[in-house]
């Protein structure tokens, strides 16, 4: 009998590989230390999720922590394991280490430590690696003295602190400021870099940094978290440019690292910050190019496009390349949305270097007019397409009302290298918010015909 393919970890990428094997008819063993399906539904982006939209309509925090709970599955993973088991998965809770790494000819062996310390050895045909990441606090001096939350311990909390203070300025950061903020707490948000979202355009982060402003939540931008001390109600965070900050709790939200730690994988199959080396249909790759026989890795662990899509686009292709019916991954229209209000939606290159780009208001477009005349709504936020020199959409940033859902044309026409004249001519509906793409377009297939004179 062949040894059985393993998967090391549930998470959204993970769990979708160990479920298909399943129904093609595999022999399947799924090692997890946590919960069945990993963070996301239950203590990450699904009670992320549930908490802002509560916040954005106004519930209460005891309201809005029932429905988080109800949403999350009150964080119980038995229906999800069950549904595994149906599929004939043998499913093994503990902390898998890789013994042996499998062979072109030979099985690798997995030891799985249970929590009452026993042990057991499982041969693996097959390696599919999905451990995830984990949070890391920042380096400031007195941090580790004062209570500190992860994004996970937040939204998993009872109680809702006085005042937080959140640590970062990515989407977890943003996300959890306004959601506290509207909730009850005051909340402080500091960001070492210039603007919030540092990887997209700045417009972009100050448009965002406004919006949380007039919510209320005290924005700090470019500025150096110097130390921690205690005060007589709570704590203080001292800023480089000597200003003092008093919180009862910080929200650590400053960046996240894959957990290979005593994952047993030898070190030629590892790049930067620990991440997992995967090539194009996600096998597991050394420096020299030498691919790992029988062993791929999907999610966070790879340190690349780390969302739950992204995840599951991996756990697609390594599932299409198991079963003999294989393409390459292709991260260029995994979108990057942030689920504020207004919420953000990014895609592809918007660093804006060797490209060109043109930018347009979302009030002045007939959606927003009719927004503001019947609601008296000031509309924010705009778009940002950037072309490249062929005239192919490379990349996209958009922020403003339902840009996470109209951004998505966005997403697939950088997946699919469409030209300045396709989407110039493309029909959007009357009135949307889409109709804000096509003034950029024009804009940008104006300056190109110019050149071309």
């Amino acid at each position: 009998m062949s040894a059985p393919d393993v998967v090391l970890g549930s998470g959204s990428g993970g769990k979708m590989v160990a479920q298909q094997l399943a129904e093609a008819g595999r022999s399947v063993v799924l090692v997890e230390d946590g919960l069945v399906g990993g963070y996301c539904p239950y203590l990450a982006c699904v009670p992320a999720k549930s908490i802002l939209l509560s916040a954005h309509h106004g519930l209460s925090w005891v309201a809005a922590r029932a429905v988080r709970d109800d949403a999350a599955a009150h964080r119980d993973d038995a229906a999800a394991a069950q549904a595994l088991r149906d599929l004939g998965i043998r499913i093994l809770r503990g902390r898998g280490r890789v013994v042996a790494e499998p062979g072109t000819d030979a099985p690798g062996r997995i030891e799985v430590t249970f929590p009452d310390g026993g042990t057991e050895t499982v041969e693996a045909g097959l390696l599919v690696l999905g451990p995830g990441s984990h949070a890391v606090a920042p380096p400031v001096p007195g941090l580790d003295e004062a209570p500190t939350w992860t994004s996970e311990e937040a939204l998993a909390a009872d109680e809702l602190p006085g005042r937080v203070l959140v640590l970062g300025g990515g989407a977890v950061a943003v996300e959890s400021a306004q959601a506290l903020q509207r909730l009850g707490s005051r909340v402080t948000l500091v960001q070492r870099g210039e603007h919030l979202l540092s990887g997209e355009p700045a417009w972009v982060g100050e448009t965002l940094a406004g919006a949380l402003r007039a919510d209320g939540v005290e924005v700090h931008v470019g500025t150096t978290s110097e130390r921690v001390t205690r005060a007589a109600d709570g704590w203080e965070l001292h800023l480089a440019d000597g200003t003092r900050l008093g919180t009862d709790r910080f929200l650590l939200a400053t960046g996240r690292v894959p957990s290979t730690d005593g994952l047993g994988l030898d070190d030629r199959w590892l790049r930067e910050k620990g991440a997992v080396r995967v090539d194009a249909r996600c096998r597991v790759v050394a420096e020299d190019g030498e691919v790992a026989p029988e062993m791929f890795a999907v999610g966070d662990v790879t340190g690349i496009a780390t969302y739950t899509h992204a995840a599951n686009h991996q756990a697609r292709t390594v599932v299409g390349e198991i079963l003999g019916r294989g393409r390459d991954a292709d991260y260029s229209g995994v979108p990057r949305a942030v689920y504020t209000s207004p919420p953000v939606f990014c895609v592809g290159d918007t660093s804006g270097e060797g490209t060109r780009s043109a930018r347009f208001d979302l009030a002045d477009v007939e959606r927003a007019a009719l927004l503001e005349t019947s609601q008296g709504r000031t509309i924010v936020g705009g778009v940002e397409l950037f072309v490249d020199d062929a005239g192919v959409l490379v990349g996209a940033a958009a922020i403003g009302e339902e840009a996470d859902a109209w951004g998505a044309e966005l997403s697939l026409a950088v997946r699919a290298r469409l030209d300045l004249d396709l989407l110039t001519h493309h029909v959007r509906a009357f009135p949307t918010w889409s109709e804000a793409i096509l003034p950029p377009l024009e804009e940008l297939r104006g300056r190109t015909a110019d050149q071309a004179r």
